[in-house]
């Protein structure tokens, strides 16, 4: 069985092994790496059940151990993987005009005539703000616009779609 987006959340990636004692170093994606502890049972790409835990922190992010294995040989082929969590642990979010990811991939893009132009293919940040990724039907070209009120003023998640000023 492989992991589906319907009822799994992506959360983050494993890195490469930090020394020899089964460690590794963690790409998290949740809001606060320290929500790391607060979940037992996490899931590989294939479906498989993984203990994660965090331990530490260095300069280039989190230390985590998986399935408490304390030796490098162990944990490499853990190296690249994504890493899951069951959709249920996560509340709706609370702020107006706030989202998660998997609830705007997907969504028809309107514009201001009232046409569909597009479907949003993904949602980024490198670091300056959210990015929305459009796949637009016409030209079948993909281009990010910067996700803000002004640019898409309008959300509608019960209707799937989202509606730009472009």
């Amino acid at each position: 069985m492989v992991i589906n987006s319907k009822n799994f959340i992506q959360v983050g990636r494993i890195g490469r092994p930090k020394g020899t004692k089964g460690l590794l170093r963690f790409q998290c994606f949740l809001h606060d790496h320290r929500e790391i502890n607060d979940f037992k049972i996490f899931y590989l790409e294939n479906s498989e059940k993984i203990e994660l835990k965090l331990v530490s922190f260095d300069s280039k992010g989190p230390i985590v151990t998986i399935n408490n294995y304390t030796e490098r040989s162990k944990t490499e082929n853990f190296v690249n993987q994504f890493i899951f969590l069951e959709k249920k642990y996560f509340d709706k979010p609370t702020k107006e005009d706030e989202f998660y990811i998997y609830d705007l991939e997907g969504l028809d893009v309107i514009n201001k005539k009232k046409e569909c132009v597009g479907v949003v293919s993904s949602v980024v940040n490198f670091g300056a703000g959210d990015l929305i990724e459009i796949l637009f039907h016409k030209s079948k070209k993909k281009e990010f616009f910067r996700f803000t009120k002004d640019e898409f003023p309008e959300v509608d998640l019960s209707e799937k779609k989202i509606f730009i000023n472009s």
